[in-house]
């Protein structure tokens, strides 16, 4: 397990996460140009990574096959990390996707990593007749991971996998015929796992498995257990952990001011997105809790206004520099910090802008803060 100093601490990377959040009515074709143009902007700035989201039945979310995407962006970019985030696994059959990854890790050769969930979009679930209150998409994924990883360490050995969900034969050589194919990456591309509630259960997971735990935007006094889940997952194993593998996902917005950033945000999809979808959304499941700086705090006065104030990453670049700086020590530390992103609407100038300022300015004031 890592246990470091502020000093010995690696430089903090930065990412983008695309889930892909754009306003209902916009065109497919459109909204995945869109990412892929926030992808190529990433990459000219130095991002280190792009998370992909997918989803079947999500309006705000349209994109139901990121892998598809990634293959563009490989083309498209020369150095930024393409992620799934993630192959909700079972929406798949375990071996055929176990040859799709392993097909899409050598197209990208060593610029993949491979998130993965059970899946939480209700619609998506029953549209494939899952029962989620049973807990059957977790079992379904457990049993898939099993699956995939065997396939990716067995691939020429005949053997057999009678699951509760699957069936698997990996079959004897027939002619020029039978198992081949390896991952391009050794044994196989990073496994990545996304974690939601305090002292989050799937995050434990991630920490017994050895995978990347990324923690999603919720407020810190929330996040602060989930290195600890991380943590007690690897000490169950003997997996190694580090902080440095840890992302952190923010909505962040930078302007040449404050007053210029908040605008943006309350006036553009950002604001929408949170408004129309992200709050009912959450409030279907209980989490408006999980946006709170304060206990204390009536879920009445969690509004656009608080999350900006409180949970957002928005200002100038000397505002949002501080408030990273803030947030990198309640949490004690991690390696990636993951910008949310959003459909910038009628004007992509300010958005391209934000990250600018965000690679160029923000960043340099963290790493200086930090080096302190």
């Amino acid at each position: 397990m890592s246990s470091v100093t502020r000093n010995e601490r690696s430089p903090l990377r930065f990412g983008l996460f695309l889930q892909s959040s754009h306003p209902p009515g916009r065109a497919l074709g459109d909204a995945i140009e869109r990412v892929l143009t926030q992808i190529q902007w990433a990459d000219e700035l130095g991002f280190s990574e792009a998370w992909l989201g997918e989803h079947l039945t999500a309006v705000w979310e349209p994109i139901p096959a990121q892998d598809l995407v990634i293959a563009q962006a490989l083309t498209r970019t020369q150095d930024i990390t393409l992620c799934a985030g993630a192959y909700v696994l079972p929406f798949y059959h375990p071996a055929a996707l176990a040859m799709r990854i392993s097909q899409l890790d050598h197209m990208a050769k060593g610029r993949f990593i491979c998130g993965i969930a059970a899946g939480s979009v209700p619609t998506d679930l029953g549209m494939l007749d899952i029962n989620a209150e049973a807990g059957q998409h977790r079992e379904m994924m457990e049993e898939s991971l099993e699956i995939i990883q065997r396939i990716w360490a067995e691939p020429l050995e005949p053997w057999t996998i009678e699951g509760k969900y699957w069936t698997v034969h990996n079959p004897e050589p027939l002619l020029g015929f039978g198992p081949h194919l390896r991952p391009y990456q050794t044994p196989h591309p990073p496994i990545a796992l996304a974690g939601l509630s305090p002292d989050s259960p799937t995050l434990e997971s991630a920490g017994a498995h050895g995978f990347l735990p990324l923690s999603l935007t919720f407020n810190t006094p929330y996040l602060k257990g989930h290195w600890t889940a991380v943590e007690r997952g690897a000490g169950r194993t003997g997996a190694a952990c580090d902080r440095a593998d840890w992302r952190v996902v923010r909505d962040v917005f930078v302007a040449e001011s404050d007053d210029e950033a908040r605008k943006w945000v309350r006036d553009g999809n950002m604001a929408r997105a949170w408004r129309d979808h992200n709050f009912p959304t959450l409030d279907l499941f209980g989490w408006r809790q999980f946006l709170k700086h304060d206990e204390t705090i009536s879920d009445d006065d969690v509004d656009l206004d608080y999350l900006i104030d409180h949970l957002f990453l928005v200002g100038s670049p000397e505002t949002v520099a501080a408030r990273l700086v803030e947030v990198d020590e309640v949490l004690g530390g991690f390696g990636t910090v993951v910008l949310n992103a959003y459909d910038w609407g009628d004007e992509p100038g300010p958005y391209r802008r934000s990250m600018e300022l965000f690679a160029r300015e923000v960043m340099p004031r963290v790493e200086a803060a930090r080096s302190r």
